[in-house]
């Protein structure tokens, strides 16, 4: 391995079209949020990450520097411009935000082609891969006279650089198929969690009727927990039926050592059933986190689920304030309870009387008044 540092750069600029204007970073897939996905992936293998995006407020929860375009408009090449003007180091990975599967392994083996030529760019038969390749800041220049002269592809600037076009044994590492996948359209979002499933299992149908999700959000102990309950006790008293989710991305004990599920989990059991009288409990091992289309699959026959966690996520929710900086997507905000950070243009409520809040939550989701006969 090629101990000289490189940098890495995800591009997080698009427009973002073709999506319905949701941040495609943040769509998730096996679980996790598109970006969160690839920094994790290249974390090891880089000696520093950082994301270009031109709204950098909706990303500074993920732990790594994030920078504007400095020639902003101009597409892919304005992202690359940026990174190579930031980064550390003389050669610069650098990939799109929509590519689920990235590998960490054959990032860093294209970054070490480059040595040598002013791009290192992978070619899985005829097509390059421009977006999932290593460039030098030697192309600074050359990209801002592209720029200049209106030549916006990134094609064009390899017409006027070396480049190596690296044609490697990729299946020795991933399958090419999947690790150049990028997610443009909603059909792409769809196929990328089937392909991100266990053995490229199929995804269950859609449900008819999967109840709408409300996110509450906020910093550890700002008392997010304490809002469900409040919540959850106020709209059953209006006759709505509720179901909660709690998040635990760090992992949680879901069973009760030394309990007699516990011993049937533990002696190999994959699920796990405790049956009493008027509940039910079931445990099931799983290879990876459910995504919570998978997961509201079991929720249907509800009017709302409220959700707890998924900062990132660009679902409606609400934010607990707290005194410290909250680090998740502003994206799908539009309520506010408490004082404290961060100061947005939001309504704001106080969380001993939620009565207003909870009106806005039965307006925004449109909750039948027919529930509450149910």
């Amino acid at each position: 391995m090629d101990r000289r540092p490189f940098s890495a750069a995800v591009l997080a600029g698009g427009k973002n079209t073709r999506m319905m204007k949701t941040h495609k970073a943040f769509l998730e897939v096996g679980g996790l949020p598109m970006i969160g996905r690839i920094l994790e992936e290249l974390r090891p293998h880089f000696e520093e990450i950082f994301i270009v995006a031109n709204e950098p407020e909706k990303y500074s929860g993920l732990g790594v520097p994030v920078h504007r375009d400095v020639l902003p408009g101009f597409g892919p090449l304005s992202g690359i411009h940026a990174a190579l003007t930031y980064a550390a180091h003389p050669y610069t990975f650098v990939v799109a935000c929509d590519m689920p599967f990235v590998n960490g392994r054959l990032a860093r083996r294209v970054a070490e082609k480059i040595v040598g030529y002013d791009c290192a760019v992978p070619k899985a038969g005829k097509h390059p891969e421009p977006l999932f390749a290593a460039y030098a800041r030697e192309c600074l220049p050359v990209i801002e006279s592209c720029l200049q002269a209106q030549r916006l592809k990134v094609m064009d600037l390899f017409a006027r650089v070396r480049v190596n076009y690296v044609e490697d044994d990729f299946a020795a590492l991933c399958k090419p198929g999947d690790i150049f996948f990028n997610v443009n359209d909603p059909e792409d979002l769809q196929q990328a969690r089937v392909l991100a499933r266990p053995n490229g299992a199929r995804e269950p149908e859609p449900v008819v009727g999967r109840p709408p999700l409300l996110f509450v959000v906020g910093t550890s102990d700002s008392g997010k927990t304490l809002l469900v309950g409040r919540l959850v006790r106020m709209l059953r008293e209006r006759g709505y039926r509720i179901g909660t989710v709690k998040h635990c991305p760090h992992g949680a004990d879901l069973d009760v050592t030394g309990k007699d599920s516990w011993q049937h989990s533990r002696a190999g059991a994959e699920v796990a059933v405790v049956a009493a009288p008027g509940r039910l409990a079931l445990f099931r091992e799983l290879p990876a986190e459910p995504s919570l289309e998978e997961i509201t699959v079991l929720l249907r026959g509800l009017d709302l689920v409220i959700v707890e966690g998924y900062k990132h996520l660009a679902y409606p929710k609400v934010l607990v304030r707290s005194d410290k900086n909250w680090p998740g997507n502003t994206q799908g905000l539009f309520a506010l309870v408490g004082s404290g950070l961060p100061d947005l243009d939001l309504p704001v409520y106080d969380p001993e009387n939620l009565g207003g809040l909870a009106d806005t939550i039965v307006e925004r989701f449109g909750l039948s008044r027919d529930a509450r006969e149910v």
